[in-house]
C-alpha cells in the first residue's frame, strides 16, 4: 500500500515537472514569435510597450518609460528557487547536482531567458536576447551555457575578420573562453540584417527545455545561427585572414566599422620587419575625431586595391606610395589609432569615397543595440 502511494507521488511529480517545463516552453516561444515580428529602426514604440504590457508581470524597468524613451528587460526563470537556492545555501550544491541530474529527463532544467528592448524617440533601437541554460556535466556541479543574440551598432570589435566580408550584417562567433560557464555563442546582427538573417539570429530551439534528451551545447539551443558557422567553416572563411579583397563592398564595411575614417597624404614609408610603418598628413577627416598621431603600422602585403575591371580573387600590392592620397580607416584600440584591417589604406577613387560614406551612413553606435 506504502509503495503504491510512493509510486503514484513519483508519477505525479514527474507529470507536474513536465507541464511546469512545457508552460515556461509556451511562454519562451510566445515572447520569441513577438520578438520575431520587431524590426529596430522600424517598429514603432506602441508595438514594442504593449509587449512590455503583455508580459508586465516579468518585466523590469530601468527608468522611467514613454514613447520617447523606455529601456526594459523581460526574464523568464525556470525553477527560479532552484536555481538560487545555492547562493544561500552552499550546501546544497551537490544534492541540487544529483535531483537535477535523475529528473532533467522529465524537464527538470533549470533555464534563464532575459529579453532586453529599448525605444528612443518613438521606435525600437536596441534588442538583446540572453538564454543561460544549465548545463549537466561530469563534475558533481551545474554550470551555464551563454547563449546571445542582439543588435549591434556596427561591427568595430570584429572589423578584421572575413567573415563580417562574407555577411555584413550578420556575425555568429564562439568565445575562445567562457570564464563561469560551459560554452557560449554569439549571434550579432544590425539594423540592415535581412528577415532571413533576423529569423537565424533568434532560431532558438525550444525544444531543448521539454524534449527527452537535453541539449548538451549551445549549438543545439541555437541551431540556425549555428549553421553559419558551420558554412563559414566550410568555406574555410579563417584561412582569408588578412586577404580581404580591398574593393568598395569593403570600403563600405570600413566605412561604417572603423572609429576614424579620413582622406591623407602619404609623406614617408619604411618597413618595420614584416610591417610597414606609413607617416601621413591628414587632408580630411570623414569619420571620428582629428587623431594626434601622423603615423600608423600597416601590414600591406596581403591587401588588394579592387578597381574597374579587376578580379575580386586576385590580391595585389596597394599603391602606398609617397606624395599619393589614400583612404585610411583606423580603429582606436587602447586610446590609439591602429591599422587592424588589410584594406585600412585603400585608393580614394570615386566609388570607394562613395561606399566609405555609405558605410559611415550605416553606423549605428551610440544609437542602436552595442557597439
Amino acid at each position: 500500500m506504502i509503495a503504491g502511494w510512493l509510486l503514484a507521488s513519483l508519477f505525479l511529480m514527474v507529470i507536474g515537472i513536465h507541464i511546469y517545463a512545457q508552460v515556461f516552453r509556451w511562454r519562451a516561444e510566445h515572447l520569441l514569435a513577438e520578438l520575431k515580428t520587431l524590426r529596430v529602426e522600424e517598429t514603432p514604440a506602441t508595438t514594442v510597450l504593449k509587449l512590455r504590457s503583455e508580459f508586465a508581470s516579468s518585466v523590469t524597468d530601468h527608468g522611467p518609460c514613454s514613447d520617447d524613451h523606455c529601456a526594459f528587460w523581460i526574464e523568464l526563470t525556470e525553477w527560479k528557487s532552484l536555481m538560487l537556492l545555492t547562493s544561500k545555501h552552499p550546501w546544497c550544491e551537490r544534492p541540487r547536482y544529483y535531483l537535477v541530474g535523475g529528473l532533467r529527463f522529465f524537464g527538470l532544467r533549470l533555464n534563464y531567458l532575459a529579453v532586453n528592448l529599448r525605444v528612443e524617440k518613438g521606435k525600437l533601437r536596441g534588442l538583446n536576447v540572453w538564454l543561460m541554460p544549465m548545463s549537466y556535466g561530469g563534475n558533481g556541479f551545474l554550470s551555464d551555457f551563454s547563449i546571445h543574440a542582439r543588435t549591434v551598432g556596427n561591427f568595430r570589435r570584429s572589423v578584421d575578420r572575413p567573415q563580417v566580408y562574407a555577411h555584413p550584417n550578420l556575425l555568429v562567433w564562439k568565445p575562445d573562453a567562457c570564464t563561469g560557464c560551459s560554452g557560449a555563442m554569439s549571434a550579432d546582427f544590425t539594423w540592415q540584417a535581412s528577415q532571413e538573417e533576423y529569423q537565424r539570429a533568434l532560431g532558438f530551439d525550444w525544444s531543448c527545455i521539454t524534449r527527452f534528451q537535453d541539449c548538451r551545447t549551445p549549438e543545439e539551443f541555437l541551431p540556425t545561427a549555428a549553421q553559419v558557422l558551420k558554412q563559414d567553416d566550410a568555406q574555410k572563411l579563417a584561412d582569408r585572414w588578412g586577404k580581404t579583397p580591398c574593393d568598395t563592398r569593403m570600403a563600405r564595411i570600413l566605412g561604417r566599422d572603423s572609429d576614424v575614417v579620413g582622406v591623407v597624404r602619404i609623406k614617408k614609408v619604411d618597413t618595420d620587419g614584416e610591417d610597414t610603418i606609413v607617416d601621413y598628413n591628414l587632408t580630411k577627416i570623414l569619420k571620428g575625431k582629428s587623431q594626434p598621431l601622423s603615423s600608423v603600422y600597416y601590414f600591406p602585403k596581403q591587401s588588394a586595391d579592387a578597381g574597374e575591371g579587376s578580379d575580386s580573387g586576385h590580391l595585389s600590392r596597394p599603391l602606398v606610395i609617397v606624395g599619393t592620397e589614400r583612404i585610411i580607416f583606423l580603429s582606436e584600440i587602447l586610446g590609439q589609432p591602429t591599422a587592424e584591417s588589410n584594406c585600412a589604406m585603400m585608393d580614394p577613387s570615386t566609388q570607394n569615397l562613395s561606399a566609405a560614406s555609405e558605410g559611415i551612413a550605416d553606423d549605428r553606435t551610440g544609437t542602436l543595440g552595442e557597439e
